[in-house]
């Protein structure tokens, strides 16, 4: 196979993924992983694919398999991490993210991540420390992301109580306010 027809793949599942047919972006991304069994990035891709399609413990496999194969992607670190808070394993998302923190000393929407997992966990004062570093490193971004997380997670989710989702909410008002 060429490198040409695998780019050909990644570039095809990251669409789908974006287009949000997850369950076609995991039948090209098993394709690139069987034509590219030992490349990190097929793994990564296909972990990717999975998580889109919400099959949180097979991506979790994917970028575990990811990291074995090269274990500095501090980007397989952060996508681990999302795929554990979406499994509700916490402890070990914080620590995922935290390699990344120290990797990519710059990555706005890990960091910010981290914060919110530390705020989970019950380590208010970590978690804002990270958050309070995210929207120093970059305003605009970290706003956008704390949008995001809010909008697809928090608003949605049966799981947080009403008193939580009203403090999320003043704490994004006071920041577009401040922003």
């Amino acid at each position: 196979m060429t490198d040409e027809l695998q780019d050909g793949m990644i570039a095809r599942s990251e669409e789908l993924m974006e287009g949000k047919e997850g369950e076609k972006a995991v039948e090209t991304a098993s394709e690139l992983v069987e034509i590219a069994e030992k490349d990190a990035i097929a793994w990564f891709v296909k972990g990717k694919a999975l998580y889109v399609a919400d099959r949180f413990d097979d991506a979790l496999a994917c970028f575990g398999k990811s990291a074995e194969i090269k274990k500095e992607q501090p980007e397989v670190w952060q996508m681990m991490g999302y795929t554990l808070i979406a499994l509700k394993r916490y402890k070990e998302a914080a620590d995922a993210l935290e390699y990344v923190k120290s990797a990519d000393p710059k990555n706005v929407e890990a960091i910010y991540a981290l914060g919110i997992t530390y705020i989970i966990l019950g380590d208010k004062a970590n978690g804002e420390e990270n958050i309070k570093l995210a929207f120093a490193i970059d305003r605009k971004r970290a706003l956008g992301t704390a949008n995001n997380v809010y909008e697809n997670y928090f608003s949605t989710s049966s799981g947080v109580v009403p008193h939580t989702r009203a403090l999320i909410e003043r704490a994004l008002e006071t920041l577009k306010l401040k922003g």
